[in-house]
Parts: C-alpha cells; structure tokens; sequence
C-alpha cells in the first residue's frame, strides 16, 4: 500500500514538473518573439528595412509554432510594412490582403487599424488614389470613438496623408490643423518628434505659397522643441529653415543651415534619399554665391548618391524577393506536409475500418481481401500522381525562372535574338498587343517588352545605346497610342493586357 502511495506522489511531482517545464518553455518563446518584434521595429526607425524584413519573418515562424494569433499578426505587419518601403507594394499588398482575413484581428482593433492604414498608403504609392482615401476613411471608422494613445496618434497620420490627397490649399491646411488638434491630446514629451514633423509641415506649406513670417513661425517652433527635449537629431528642422532663408534669397543664411544638416545627417541618418535632397540643395546655394568649385563638388555627389541608391534599392529588392521566395517555399512545404498526413490518416482509418468488417464479416474474407487490394491500388496511384505532380510543378518553376533570367540577360546586352527569345517566354504578349493596338512597329514592340520586364527609362537608354529623352519620347508615342493616363503606369498595364483571357 505504502509502495502505491508513493508511486501516486511520484508521479503527481513528476507531471507538475513536466507542466511546469513546458509552461516556462512556452513564456521564455513569447518573450523570444517579443524581443524580435521590438528589434524590427527599431530597425524600421532606423530605415534599415531588410534587416526589419528579416527580423519579422523570423518572429512570424515562431509566432506560428506557439499558435499565438496576436503575435502572427503583428509580425505579418511588420513584413508588410518592411516591403512596403522597399517599394515592393504588390508583394506587401498580398500579406495585408492575407491578413485581413484572419479571425484573429478582431481581437486586437489597433491592429486591424495599422493594416487598413497602410493598405491606404499602398493604394497611394500604386495611384490608386480613390481607393486610398476610402481606406484611410475605414481606418477613421475603425477607429471610433477610441481614444487611446494610439488612435491619436493614427489619426494624426492619417490627416497628414489625406492633405497630400488634395490640392486644395484650404484643405491642406485643414489637414494639417486637424493633425495638430489630434497631437494635443498626446503628451508632449514622449510624442514631441510628431509635433516637429507637424509644425515642419505647415512651415513647408506656408513656405510654398510664399508666406515667409508664417513659415518662419512654425519651422522655427519645430526647432525650438527639438531644442527643448535635446534632442540633437536636428537635420530636418536644419534643411527647412535652410530652404526658408534660400526662398528669402538670403544665400550665406541658407547655406550655413544646410551645411549643418548634412554634419547632422551623417552622425544620425542613412538614408540615401535625405542626401541626394542636400546635395541638390547645396549645389543650387552654391551656384547661386557663385562658388562654382563646390557647386560641382556637391553636384558630383548627388550623382554618386543616385548611383548608390539605385544599386542598393536593386540590392534590397532582390534580397527581399529571395525573403518572399523562401517564405513561399516553406509554406508550400508545409502544405504538402498537412496533405500527405490526411493521406496517411485515411489510409490508417480505411485500413481499421476493413479490419473491423473483416471480423464481423469473416465468411467474406476473401471479398474483403480483394476490397483491400484494390483501396491500396487506387491509394499507390494517387501518390504516385501526386509525387509527378509535384516534380512537374518544380520543373516548370525552374524552366520559367531560367527562360525569365535569359531574357532579361538578353536585355541588357541589347542581343539581337532578345525579342525573339522574348516572344517565345511569353508568347501572348505581342499577340495581344498588336490585337488592341494593331500596326505597331518592331522597335515599339521591343520598347514595350523592355517596359514590361520592368526597366526603366534610364536602364533602356542605357542598354539600347540611345539617349534617355529618345526613350523618353518614344515612350510617350505608345502612351498615347495606348490612351493611358498620366496616372496609369505603363509596365502595369502591359501585364494586365497580358495576363488578360480575352
């Protein structure tokens, strides 16, 4: 009896131990994920967007394993929102698209909120400009009446964009004074950079319809905050107040301000895009002092800056698709996984179901022998279906990336065979487009293969040894043959005239 009873408490303190194990197993994963969540976004601050992407997915996986929605959730965001700033807006637009469908958001209203936020700034950056203004007006109405920090904080986003949906200068300012009312609800020294880029912006648009004390008034007050806090990140206020005494033809001033931002941005920012903005404005001051020594030396580094962001944003998009690749991969692993155990698990149940009908029906042995047999046939075919499946789609995926890279190869080299090789991968392209638009020359019809494979004007004057205006106007004659919009982008459209069943 004694040997039972300890046997029971044995037990008992062994699976307490188990439990408790698992559980503090389950909160240091949480915090894992946690830790990656506040690391990414640190990342997005510092705009260093891949390492945000890959940060992201990593607390995703984990998010997954743990079966944490919330977590999921927010991590799928922050992937949206790293792909998002690469210019990746389609791929980010996909995981905003699979995420509003999950039941999870419903649990989490901020959450929902951010994503109907940034399917607004997508719709913005693809000029749909319609749809961006009725998903920036759902975000207001999923927002309610709430009145956390949070919510003021979003709608004073959301204001700041929607002033750049107008070109209504009354609106503008409309905008911007309603982002101000919402920023006075937060408090000041934790939300005093949003008060900055508030009063940034109303300077900057008093300064662009020529009113120089109002300007002056706010661009100043944005300094002086930032001075309050110490802040001593002060580039911004820096290149504004700059442009405010360039305006005022006040050349020396303007020049001494954005030479103290440039000194700033380099102790505390990296992004290329703020440079090239310096450089053109210290070329231009310069000119204007007629110092044409350093006019050309800050020309000359706008110059390599472009160069520098174009290598590094093809650098980031590549990497960032090669992300999105083995995501999909994982995923479809996955899948296959989830697939081949409901295959195994009807098998398992078939099998204990023709047992049990073997035993009570015993005097139909061999009937049920033969029913076996034929069950385990049809299951071989199946699998062996499936296995050429899955071999046929990987060969495809090679043979249409490999065609893919030739043609673009091809490109680049300006190749003669380029077209041909052109039309052979996609070989409803010319097809369909001479259908809408019939009587289009070869050399247009190479043009608008060059604008679908997505190069730019630059990058097509470049391959193709012609000049970028050449391009450029070429270009515009097929606009115009086509009747697209200013707004429409033509590679969009080609696809779409592509991809079209009819």
């Amino acid at each position: 009896m004694n040997k039972i009873l300890i046997f029971i408490r044995s037990s008992i303190v062994l699976l307490v131990f188990v439990c408790s194990n698992r559980a503090a197993g389950q909160q240091n994963q949480l915090k894992q994920i946690d830790d990656l969540l506040v690391k990414a976004d640190n990342y997005n601050k510092k705009f260093q967007d891949i390492n945000e992407l890959k940060t992201a997915q990593q607390a995703y996986s984990l998010a997954q394993k743990a079966g944490d929605d919330n977590r999921e959730a927010k991590s799928v965001y922050y992937i949206a929102r790293s792909l998002f700033n690469l210019g990746l807006f389609k791929e980010s637009l996909s995981y905003v698209e699979k995420a509003d469908s999950e039941k999870h958001f419903t649990k989490d209203p901020i959450q929902k909120v951010l994503f109907t936020e940034l399917k607004a700034y997508l719709y913005k950056s693809l000029k749909l400009d319609s749809q961006s203004k009725k998903e920036f007006t759902n975000a207001f109405s999923l927002l309610g009446d709430n009145n956390s920090n949070d919510a003021f904080e979003i709608r004073s986003r959301i204001y700041a964009n929607l002033s750049q949906n107008t070109t209504n200068q009354d609106s503008i300012l409309i905008y911007y004074n309603l982002q101000k009312e919402e920023l006075k609800k937060l408090p000041e020294k934790k939300y005093f950079g949003a008060y900055c880029e508030n009063y940034n912006y109303i300077g900057n648009f008093y300064l662009g319809n020529n009113k120089l004390d109002s300007a002056y008034y706010y661009l100043d007050k944005s300094y002086q905050l930032k001075q309050k806090y110490k802040d001593p990140v002060l580039y911004e206020q820096y290149y504004f107040l700059g442009s405010y005494y360039k305006q005022k033809k006040e050349y020396n001033k303007a020049l001494d301000y954005f030479l103290k931002c440039y000194e700033n941005m380099k102790k505390y920012s990296s992004r290329l895009e703020y440079f090239r903005s310096v450089y053109s404005q210290l070329t231009s001051t310069y000119s204007s002092l007629g110092n044409k020594a350093k006019q050309k030396e800050f020309e000359d580094l706008g110059k390599k800056t472009d160069m520098k962001i174009l290598t590094e944003q093809n650098k980031n998009v590549e990497h960032a698709l090669n992300i999105i690749l083995n995501d999909q991969e994982k995923e479809l692993k996955k899948s296959e996984t989830t697939k081949y155990i409901w295959i195994f698990t009807g098998i398992l149940a078939l099998i204990l179901i023709f047992i049990f009908v073997y035993r009570i029906l015993r005097k139909n042995l061999k009937h049920k022998e033969i029913l076996i047999t034929e069950v385990h046939s049809t299951l071989q075919e199946k699998e062996e279906i499936i296995s050429q499946k899955t071999v046929e789609t990987e060969e495809l995926q090679l043979r249409v990336n490999d065609a893919y890279n030739e043609v673009i190869d091809l490109a680049k080299k300006n190749d003669p065979s380029f077209y041909f090789r052109f039309q052979e991968v996609y070989p409803d392209f010319q097809k369909k487009l001479l259908k809408y638009s019939p009587g289009l020359r070869t050399s247009e019809l190479s043009l608008c293969a060059y604008t679908f494979l997505g190069f730019n004007v630059k990058d097509i004057a470049d391959y193709t040894f012609k000049s970028v205006n050449t391009v450029r106007n070429r270009k515009q004659n097929l606009r115009k043959k086509f009747n697209l919009s200013g707004e429409q982008d033509m590679a969009i459209w080609l696809r779409n005239l592509t991809e079209r069943k009819n």
